[in-house]
């Protein structure tokens, strides 16, 4: 850089490591920022670069810390404020994400990123309308901005009315045609055939667009398009497109997965549990596989007079990561029955600190909580774990043609990985069949497709409910929706997604030869 004075030598070394940033080497964002960050403390962008950083490494603490350090300088920087709130609503840290970013709003009202930021938190807090008045509040200034509209049309896509959703997506490309997260959005609400204009607008657009990323979306808004037009051969090849660019992007090893359940198993083959006191709330554990029917459960569960769905929640994963295990895969103690009481005490305590609900009786359908269920049994005595099951290749098929936006979930962009997740996840399930016997409740999709009341009863008799008719139309039911599931559970029950995947058996006999080898 030479022949370049010192503010022209910085900002081109800032440049550089927004490069990196953009193109998610969050590690190199990391190495470079620290360095110029003890040498300009004072510089803010550099303090948000490495905080949003640390954010998509997973490395929460220091991420806050970063930003704290950068308010000493600025206490009114609106944008450290809003990667605060940001952050701390990645935490479900509700309260304190929403604190910053008022903050933000009230320094500036028209601060585009937090009003988006707030509304998606308030839209997590299951607060829909508050979240539409944030950014309707704001759309007059931004009226051509694409992620307004994105977020905006999110919003109203989760809260059933897909009519507006529609709009705000169409929206979005017409200022940003070649934005293709727009088309995905749009496929999830519309019911496609051979000629419907849209899914002619992406065929004739998918050569034109260069980035990996871009084409992912639409691969996956194609694949989702051309099935419903029941063109499998080309719904499958696009989607296969979408998985090879997303699997990829990511690192996933399906052994830390597999010594995982090894240690969990190792964990519980004891028979004296540690024993605590019931929680104040009961909480109905809703998992299984993702796409297994776990959403539809908690609709179901969620239009009972008594019960408040909270959605899928991550609290569950956060604690136990945090304080029963020392790594990925293996945990501080080798027996459950070392472990302290006190530590499941904390882990109740922490739950129910994150519940944002004055009704007693709480859903949580986070499917991955599967993995769990012996200390969900431990740390609330009086939860009940109900478990869905469903066809195999069904579930596999469906997490293929889905993307989803946890790294919890990067087993399914491969079929190899796919089918074997699935056994680890089949021989867990076993286990924890055997061992807690009478405390799971098991229910297959497909029953409840078919005998909708008498499966309804049932479950509401383990849940020691009494019989609500609206059970019956939880279609019609208001809640948030923020999973894939989210036009089919506005829908009453239909049974055209059972077998789906017999359209691609062809394509789809490795996954198959691999589930059926534990048969």
């Amino acid at each position: 850089m030479n022949g370049l004075s010192a503010e022209e030598q910085l900002k081109a070394k800032i440049q550089i490591i927004v490069n990196f940033f953009n193109t998610s080497n969050h590690e190199e964002v990391v190495r470079r920022t620290i360095p110029l960050i003890k040498k300009f403390p004072n510089i803010y962008v550099l303090n948000n670069l490495l905080a949003l950083a640390y954010n998509a490494l997973g490395k929460y603490k220091p991420a806050i810390k970063t930003l704290e350090d950068a308010l000493k300088f600025d206490s009114q920087n609106i944008f450290v404020l809003n990667n605060l709130g940001l952050i701390h609503g990645n935490l479900e840290n509700l309260n304190q994400a929403e604190k910053y970013l008022k903050r933000a709003l009230t320094i500036k009202p028209s601060f585009l990123d937090a009003s988006i930021t707030l509304a998606n938190l308030k839209s997590k807090m299951d607060q829909d309308k508050e979240a539409i008045i944030i950014l309707e509040g704001v759309k007059n200034l931004y009226k051509k901005n694409f992620s307004l509209n994105f977020a905006l049309g999110n919003v109203y896509q989760q809260k059933g009315d897909f009519g507006n959703a529609l709009e705000c997506f169409q929206t979005c490309l017409k200022i940003e045609p070649a934005n293709t997260e727009a088309d995905k959005a749009i496929s999830l609400i519309t019911k496609y055939h051979v000629n419907n204009d849209h899914l002619n607008e992406m065929k004739k657009k998918f050569n034109d667009i260069t980035s990996d990323e871009k084409k992912m979306w639409l691969s996956f808004a194609l694949g989702k398009a051309l099935e419903d037009a029941e063109d499998y051969k080309n719904s499958f090849k696009y989607l296969k497109v979408a998985n090879e660019i997303r699997n990829g992007k990511i690192n996933y090893n399906i052994k830390v997965e597999e010594k995982l359940s090894q240690n969990i198993k190792k964990l519980f083959k004891v028979k004296n549990l540690p024993i605590i006191g019931a929680s104040k709330k009961k909480i109905l554990f809703i998992l299984g596989m993702p796409r297994s029917g776990t959403t539809l459960v908690e609709q179901i569960l969620s239009s009972h007079k008594d019960v408040y769905g909270a959605g899928e929640l991550n609290h569950v994963h956060n604690f136990i990561e945090k304080n029963f295990l020392k790594d990925s895969s293996t945990f501080f103690e080798d027996q459950i029955k070392d472990m302290k009481v006190d530590e499941f005490l904390n882990f109740q305590k922490y739950y129910l600190g994150k519940i944002n609900s004055d009704k007693e009786i709480i859903t949580d359908k986070a499917p991955l909580n599967f993995k769990w269920i012996g200390f969900l049994l431990i740390a609330f005595p009086n939860c009940k774990i109900i478990h869905l099951n469903r066809n195999p290749m069904d579930i596999c098929w469906s997490m293929y043609k889905n993307s989803f936006p946890s790294d919890r979930l990067n087993f399914c962009y491969n079929l190899n990985d796919l089918g074997n997740y699935f056994l680890i996840y089949k021989n867990l399930m076993s286990f924890w069949n055997t061992t807690f016997k009478d405390k799971i409740y098991n229910i297959k999709y497909e029953s409840l497709i078919e005998n909708q009341k008498e499966e309804v009863g049932g479950l509401l008799d383990f849940c020691d409910l009494g019989w609500d008719e609206n059970c019956m139309t939880f279609y019609k039911n208001k809640k948030s929706i923020s999973t894939a599931s989210l036009a089919q559970a506005r829908n009453p029950i239909y049974k055209s997604s059972i077998e789906k995947w017999k359209h691609y058996s062809i394509e789809l006999a490795e996954l198959s030869n691999i589930i059926e080898s534990q048969d």
